[in-house]
């Protein structure tokens, strides 16, 4: 009995600590989730403003606040269809744009510094071909073992990007507009 008590009263000692840590990370997690969703509000804003995306729509700044409402509702409502997502799912939908990023980073680098500046010396070979070909397969081998529901989603999300591609660009016939990446004030 004693030996009952003494666990109760350890265990009751760390309850703040452990409090304290939940606290700590459900702020964390809201702050997190905050700066994600204003950073993804500016960025459609920087590509509404460059006709990248319909100007009308995300291009739009509230006249007295400044900032990009609309973007702001748009990326909330995505949010909000991310709480039906399970935990798994919503990782692996962030990894899998990551590991198509990166897949074409290390392409791009083959691309830039070992076929158009023909650097092919000996460490050219290593630095700019065989270092970026590992990594690019690495990634596509991390890429295609995401959760099932990721890459339908991923894929859909692609497929759409492209048919926009192919929209704004009058069937690849006109050049596609670029970001511009200054200030706009």
């Amino acid at each position: 009995m004693k030996e009952t008590n003494t666990t109760l009263k350890r265990t009751l000692t760390l309850a703040p600590l452990v409090l304290f840590g939940l606290a700590g990370i459900i702020t964390a997690q809201f702050a997190s989730g905050l700066s994600a969703q204003a950073s993804a509000a500016r960025m459609l804003y920087a590509m509404g403003r460059d006709s990248v995306l319909p100007k009308r729509i995300f291009g739009f700044v509230h006249p007295r606040f400044q900032t990009p409402v609309l973007n702001l509702i748009v990326i909330g409502v995505i949010a909000l269809l991310a709480l039906k997502m399970d935990m798994a799912t919503s990782t692996s939908f962030i990894n899998f744009g990551a590991f198509v990023t990166f897949t074409f980073v290390n392409l791009s680098v083959i691309g830039h510094y070992y076929v158009k500046l023909r650097r092919r010396n000996g460490s050219g070979i290593f630095l700019y071909l065989l270092f970026p070909l590992l990594g690019a397969c690495l990634d596509i081998w991390l890429l295609i073992n995401l959760d099932v529901h990721a890459l339908i989603l991923g894929g859909s999300w692609v497929v759409l990007g492209v048919i926009y591609l192919l929209f704004l660009t009058n069937m690849f016939r006109k050049q596609p507009p670029e970001l511009v990446f200054e200030d706009a004030g």
